[in-house]
């Protein structure tokens, strides 16, 4: 039989993989479906969890500002770029990086420029407008993922529309490319939707994560501005991160390949990890 994939697997590989782990952690999508999946999990379970996620993050996040407290401003700009192109080989990965770098900036914006920071007045509206600005510019230009994940229909409504074309085709062969059609534009839709709810999960944990690190009271207020600075210098990195050059043989995924492949490597991973625990259940280690 063929093993039931876990659900944290599974998003981890859909989106971003492990490389994302000290900047996103374990994905809400992912910790919803383990709480459906099973009777032992409950929800405020799940809300511990999601704090200690938070926390953890928060602790990943302050480590990587150290350096840039310390005033080695070049050693962090260098580092940050190449974990920035790394990460953009991922799955999604330009997509989250310049997510992440997009709620850094704005944070650390917000932070600099607050009332409560003792530093000034937000200028949020002028960030939005340019970042706005820059989006547009780009609109006709980007081919990626998410530009081609759009629908104006619901799931239920498309496959309303696909089983009326089913039920009218005469042969075998029209009744299979509809059905295969179907699938597409459905893996297509839902694709959409789960990075939909994978974007606000993430916005809303950074938020906490940076409202932890930038209003830390265990550090003097000159760190705080450090790492205000210093984050807004990650977000800006992260933001200006190009995508990765294809190879020859490479081509744009749809979304039904990206989620059969995400599974696959899922389902060998989830098989990895029930084997070694299999393995320290017998004292095999």
């Amino acid at each position: 039989d063929m093993p039931k994939i876990d659900p944290s697997i599974l998003f981890a590989f859909l989106f971003g993989s492990d490389k994302f782990n000290d900047y996103i952690g374990r994905l809400a999508t992912a910790t919803s479906a383990m709480v459906g999946d099973s009777s032992k999990v409950s929800v405020e379970t799940a809300c511990l969890i999601q704090h200690r996620r938070v926390v953890r993050l928060a602790l990943s996040l302050s480590s990587k500002l150290e350096k840039w407290c310390a005033e080695d401003y070049d050693y962090c700009t260098a580092i940050w770029q190449t974990e920035s192109a790394e990460l953009a080989t991922a799955s999604f990965g330009v997509q989250l990086v310049h997510l992440i770098g997009k709620v850094y900036n704005l944070s650390a914006i917000q932070f600099i420029g607050s009332a409560d920071a003792g530093i000034g007045m937000p200028s949020i509206r002028n960030w939005a407008a340019n970042q706005k600005a820059k989006i547009n510019s780009k609109h006709g230009k980007n081919k990626n993922k998410i530009d081609t994940l759009r629908s104006g229909l619901t799931m239920k409504t498309m496959q309303a529309k696909y089983q009326e074309q089913l039920a009218k085709a005469t042969t075998d062969e029209e009744k299979t490319k509809i059905q295969e059609e179907m699938e597409s534009a459905l893996s297509t839709t839902l694709l959409k939707i789960v990075w939909t709810t994978t974007t606000v999960d993430i916005t809303n944990t950074l938020f906490e994560v940076i409202q932890m690190v930038l209003f830390d009271q265990s550090v003097d207020a000159k760190t705080r501005e450090h790492r205000a600075h210093g984050l807004r210098k990650l977000g800006e990195i992260l933001m200006a991160c190009p995508e990765p050059e294809l190879g020859e043989n490479e081509e744009e995924k749809d979304a039904k390949k990206l989620y059969e492949e995400a599974a696959f490597a899922a389902m060998l991973e989830t098989v990895t990890k029930k084997e070694e625990a299999q393995r320290k259940a017998n004292g095999a280690y």
